[in-house]
């Protein structure tokens, strides 16, 4: 019941959020965690290790993974409810200090995830007419992605932040407007005009 009455703005803010956090989520934990499957084969009597593509396993641990910085963050927005308009400023917090928690060790991850790749992403060697992706290649678009995403979402949360601050100053400033005259008296006769 008491959320029903209160203000909306925190939880239809950390909403907004979460959908770009959610992408720089999945950017992030794709280079933090992705590794292709590895398969052994018999080649010529021996055994050889072949790289494959990542187990779902792996792929549903990225995604479930990626969902937890906007679950948070809206849970967060709905707690924000109950402390009112200023509950804008936990979610949009929140929503800078995920972004920057994803986006520190990127440049990490992104090495991290060049070397378990070493022919590309698509694990066809250069020497092939089919390989679509040089070693690191997709990397480098996934960190850029994520790095632009996360702009944007910290862009989006200082947004909100003005917002609020010039919604709060409006109401602050203010000026009460004057008491109305009381009516006039009405004579028991009918209706008396008042003449100045």
């Amino acid at each position: 019941m008491r959320l029903r009455k209160a203000p909306k703005a925190p939880l239809a803010v950390a909403g907004l959020l979460a959908t770009p956090l959610f992408f720089v989520g999945l950017m992030a934990t794709s280079l933090a965690i992705e590794k292709p499957a590895v398969r052994h084969v018999l080649a010529n009597g021996k055994i050889v290790a072949k790289l494959g593509d990542p187990l779902g396993s792996t792929e549903r641990a990225i995604w479930l993974l990626a969902l937890v910085p906007p679950v948070g963050l809206v849970l967060i927005g709905l707690g924000g409810m109950l402390i009112g308009r200023a509950g804008v400023i936990t979610s949009s917090l929140t929503a800078i200090a995920a972004t920057l928690v994803l986006l520190l060790p990127l440049d990490t991850w992104t090495h991290r995830h060049t070397v378990r790749y070493p022919d590309g992403i698509d694990l066809i060697p250069r020497s092939s007419t089919s390989d679509l992706y040089l070693r690191g290649e997709w990397e480098d678009t996934a960190r850029h992605t994520a790095e632009r995403l996360g702009i944007a979402t910290i862009g989006l949360a200082g947004l909100a932040l003005g917002f609020l601050a010039l919604f709060e100053v409006r109401k602050r400033r203010r000026v009460a407007a004057p008491v109305p005259p009381p009516p006039p008296e009405v004579a028991a006769g009918g209706p008396t005009i008042a003449r100045p």
